[in-house]
């Protein structure tokens, strides 16, 4: 059942009305009113049409079932530091987890050409992992800049370079606000497209600090791919790939913000309109298969699991029996249901209705469940979708 989440009180306050002046012009008391707000009662239903012509609403934005206009648009944030160095453990997983090394010896030599030392500049880099990745294989003397807005995440970068040998240049700053003081063979962005609020006006940004001649490349997760990417044996595939109310979410991300669900698939055009020349457009092979036959089982079970905030990234669980283990992973995956409302108005405050927020919030909660539940056997396939854009800038006159 749909929890009823009555919008009286909001509606009421936005035309301002008193809870007496409410009363009044229905003809109950304002007893009656105080109750229905504090949902201590509901209202009769041969009153639900009165009230919502009263308010200009539908009944199902005033029983809470769909978001009023009046309430606030809640962003996740994903355009500031603050959201990102939440996620400093899970991005260096993921970023570990990203290329199939030979794929990318591959799109650097055979594909982009790269066959003498290039200067690298990466564009909202977080920990450095592209960097991390492509340095070993780029020809002996290249060099990597990464420029981010989180001191924090350019830190880690720090460290990880410093562990893996590597040197690296690594700059806190806005990256649309930063000034081309050098430019460069290669600058890339990787999995930042469709967290800003200007994808087009990043992407111009990058091939300003591109030398000419010089290649522009972007690596963005197309969200469409990531949806159906999942198969999760013993699970209902059709169920896993159902994403209608992410649709809705997205388009309202992009009215409200500016935020791009589908950069990765129109970064060619965009590059086209900048004028880059040589465009190309390859798909990143790498396909996750996990099964208990794989080897590193235990952490990709684990990654995927901390990836999907159904446990803590990198927690010592060692002291743990299996039991507790998964009773503990779904006790942080299944808060009280009233500890949902949050999550709930925040998807709804972002274009989902109250029956598809319900139902995502449900199908993340069986699939955390089962994956807590059958952890030491569960054999699952997740395809990334990640799409890689490339073009070149035109060669100075």
């Amino acid at each position: 059942m749909q929890r009823i989440n009555l919008k009286i009180a909001i509606l009421r306050k936005a035309r301002g009305l008193t809870q007496q002046g409410l009363a009044d012009a229905l003809g109950v008391s304002f007893q009656t009113v105080s109750k229905w707000e504090n949902q201590v009662t509901m209202p009769d239903i041969t009153m639900l049409p009165a009230l919502a012509e009263l308010f200009g609403v539908s009944v199902d934005e005033l029983l809470g079932l769909k978001p009023l206009a009046e309430e606030a648009y809640l962003s996740k944030g994903t355009d500031g530091p603050d959201y990102w160095e939440k996620r400093e453990a899970w991005l260096q997983q993921t970023g570990e987890a990203f290329w199939n090394e030979d794929y990318l010896r591959f799109l650097l030599e055979r594909v982009w050409k790269i066959g003498h030392p290039v200067s690298v500049l990466d564009c909202g880099c977080g920990c450095g992992a592209f960097g991390l990745a492509v340095l070993p294989l780029l020809p002996k003397g290249s060099t990597y800049t990464g420029i981010d807005f989180s001191g924090t995440l350019l830190e880690a970068g720090r460290r990880l370079f410093a562990g893996a040998g590597l040197n690296g240049r690594f700059i806190e700053g806005d990256f649309y606000a930063y000034p081309v003081k050098r430019t460069y063979d290669l600058v890339v962005c990787k999995s930042v497209l469709r967290h800003v609020k200007d994808a087009a006006g990043f992407l111009e940004r990058m091939v300003r600090h591109a030398k000419p001649g010089g290649l522009v490349a972007c690596i963005e997760v197309n969200r469409e791919l990531e949806c159906g990417g999942l198969y999760v044996e013993g699970m209902d595939y059709l169920e896993l790939c159902a994403h209608e109310g992410l649709k809705k979410l997205w388009a309202c991300e992009k009215k409200e913000e500016g935020r791009d669900f589908a950069a990765a698939i129109k970064a060619a055009q965009i590059m086209e309109g900048l004028g880059l020349k040589e465009i190309g457009v390859r798909l990143n092979d790498r396909v996750h298969f996990v099964s208990p036959q794989t080897k590193g089982y235990e952490r990709q079970v684990r990654d995927f699991m901390a990836g999907c905030g159904w446990m803590e990234v990198g927690g010592n669980k060692t002291a743990m029996s299996r039991e507790e283990k998964c009773g503990d992973e779904i006790s942080r995956a299944f808060p009280d249901p009233e500890g949902k409302e949050p999550q709930i108005r925040a998807l709804m405050s972002r274009g989902m209705d109250r029956k598809e927020a319900d139902e995502f919030l449900e199908r993340d909660e069986r699939l955390a469940r089962f994956f807590a539940q059958n952890r030491d056997t569960v054999s699952f396939t997740r395809l990334q979708g990640a799409i890689i854009t490339f073009g070149r800038k035109e060669e100075a006159l």
